[in-house]
């Protein structure tokens, strides 16, 4: 008997007892009958008639006689009504015959559920909302329970520092009396703050999984319903059934969507609901073995509230894995894929997917798999692996996609641009790959592999990235001999680059705390103004180069780095160098 038929079981039992009650009960009322005079006086002598008038209807000769009889001494009395030919003589005679009474028919069991079947009907469906209503926010409160899942800690890889963060609170739901004996109490609520698709989610399950705990999860959004009150109550059964169930771990994803910042959020459904929450996470102790943990990409629309001491009073920080962690992640969904040279192969994607989430290297894993079965390989090569990071990052390549002779030359021209600006940069990390193949929006893209992560850069770093942006529309001036639309999306990155280094980051001539300033506009025209210079002079000095890999790439379509030293009579020499997200790619974006 599956839960939706157990739910909707009380709705019919109580809807076929109605109709019990309905349909054997005395009929109030006779129906309407045409009869004639011998028929009414055979009915009067039958039974008295304890009162009675006569109403003309809209036809001629056709009156209603309306009345009262009664069965017998101890017998209810009954209301009749009749329709009858005669005329208002002829019944007035009859009514006034000494000891007269009718015998009005009794009507049969189906013109009696005929009758009702329109209140059966109503008087059902009031009693379905009824059921419905007193049980709205049960449904999505119980739904999503899972009973101690099967994740553990050896299933999450990249993000160890908060693993280490959230061990104590395992501990304490294996072991409270370890605690409590002294005399210590676990945070209410941990609140995971991290970009989309970095684990948080995966996180809270494995912490359950350890702990050998319950797991209540939901999300923001099933505590927002049009009916006020209704979020509130859906907080309470939460809470409730995780008290009934300890150890338990309450995992709401999403949080900003029910918790958001009271001043701003005008909605009384809503801010009835976060109060619901504020006054739940008060009234629970922690030593009760039950843990509240929460999930948020936007920590900064929360209400001050609910971050206080004493409900979520410790956050984790989930962050982008760097490249141990994305080694680790990879290795970690790479299990049972058939990869040839793993280690290699896995390093190198690694090295190349700065700024990727757990959940887009996953991505890569299954695309490259794909990409494999489609080609009928049996195994999966780093040639696979790297076209599936530029299909997750890029898009997929777009090879149905005609352009014009001179529209692949300028393409052409621009990214060997962007290639030979990077390879005289000292701090940058070292070129990967240059390409022509149109991917996504990117009708050509640069790429690079940085040694390791790195989390500070200086000034002389960021100038030479925006010499490296200012690349490919320096080779369209001095090849192509006009500009394009096409360096689009460098110039946006050049442009938000230095916009931050003078307001943000405070490396212009002067400290400018007012966006507005028209000096400090000037600062960002002139760190433009001189990329876009350097990037001329290289193009000028190696123009012999430029044109080289310009040609090469028009029929090659895509070169690694050693193909470019190689095609410059250059050794691979080893580089030293560092990435950020913003510089690990130079793209050429379609108009």
């Amino acid at each position: 008997m599956s839960d939706k038929f157990k739910r909707f079981l009380p709705v019919l039992i109580v809807a076929f007892v109605a109709a019990l009650v309905l349909l054997w009960q005395p009929n109030p009322k006779a129906p309407v009958e045409e009869i004639g005079r011998a028929k009414l006086e055979r009915l009067m002598e039958q039974k008295a008639i304890s009162s009675a008038n006569l109403t003309p209807k809209a036809y001629k000769d056709i009156y209603e006689v309306k009345g009262t009889y009664q069965r017998g001494m101890t017998s209810p009395k009954v209301d009749f009504s009749i329709t009858t030919h005669l005329t208002e003589g002829q019944i007035q005679a009859l009514l006034d015959r000494p000891n007269s009474g009718v015998q009005v028919p009794t009507a049969s069991v189906k013109s009696r559920f005929i009758e009702h079947a329109g209140t059966l009907i109503v008087a059902s469906l009031v009693i379905c909302l009824l059921i419905y209503h007193t049980n709205i926010g049960r449904s999505k409160g119980t739904h999503k329970v899972r009973q101690r899942p099967s994740i553990r800690f050896a299933d999450v890889a990249g993000i160890e520092e908060a693993k280490s963060e959230v061990q104590e609170v395992i501990d304490f739901l294996r072991d409270p009396a370890k605690y409590k004996k002294l005399g210590g109490n676990l945070p209410k609520g941990i609140l995971l703050i991290g970009p989309p698709g970095t684990g948080k989610t995966m996180l809270a399950r494995a912490m359950a999984g350890e702990a050998n705990a319950h797991f209540f999860s939901a999300s923001g959004s099933d505590f927002n319903e049009m009916y006020v009150g209704v979020g509130a109550k859906r907080v309470r059964d939460l809470f409730r059934q995780a008290r009934s169930q300890k150890p338990a771990i309450i995992f709401i994803d999403e949080i900003d969507c029910l918790g958001k910042n009271r001043k701003t959020d005008q909605n009384g459904e809503m801010q009835q609901t976060n109060n619901a929450l504020l006054t739940e996470m008060d009234g629970f102790d922690s030593s009760e073995g039950v843990i509240v943990v929460a999930a948020t990409n936007r920590p900064e629309d929360l209400d001050e509230a609910l971050l206080r001491p004493g409900r979520f009073d410790r956050k984790v920080f989930v962050p982008l894995p760097d490249a141990k962690g994305r080694r680790a992640i990879l290795q970690s969904h790479g299990r049972k894929a058939p990869i040839h040279a793993p280690e290699y192969a896995l390093q190198v994607l690694a090295q190349t997917t700065v700024g990727m989430s757990g959940a887009e290297l996953a991505n890569v894993i299954n695309e490259a798999a794909i990409i494999s079965a489609q080609k009928k390989n049996t195994h999966i090569s780093l040639t696979e692996l790297e076209e599936a990071r530029d299909k997750v990052r890029f898009g997929k390549e777009r090879r149905s996609m005609i352009l014009q002779a001179d529209e692949r030359r300028v393409v052409a021209y621009h990214e060997a641009g962007h290639a030979v600006v990077h390879l005289q940069m000292t701090q940058l990390p070292e070129l990967h790959k240059v390409s022509i193949i149109p991917r996504g929006q990117a009708l050509g893209t640069t790429t690079t592999m940085p040694r390791e992560d790195q989390n500070i850069h200086s000034r002389k770093f960021l100038v030479e990235q925006l010499a490296v942006l200012m690349g490919g529309r320096a080779a369209e001036n001095i090849f192509i001999g006009d500009m394009t639309n096409g360096a689009n999306g460098d110039l946006d990155s050049a442009k938000n680059i230095a916009r931050k280094m003078i307001h943000d980051w405070g490396m212009g001539k002067k400290l400018y705390y007012e966006p507005s300033r028209d000096d400090a506009e000037r600062e960002i025209n002139s760190l433009l103004e001189d990329a876009m210079k350097t990037a001329h002079e290289i193009m000028h000095k190696f123009r012999k180069e430029t044109e080289l890999l310009a040609e090469k790439l028009l029929t090659d379509e895509t070169l690694t780095r050693e193909e470019v030293l190689q095609l410059f009579g250059q050794s691979p020499a080893e580089e030293s160098g560092s990435s950020d997200p913003t510089s690990a790619t130079s793209e050429l974006a379609a108009a």
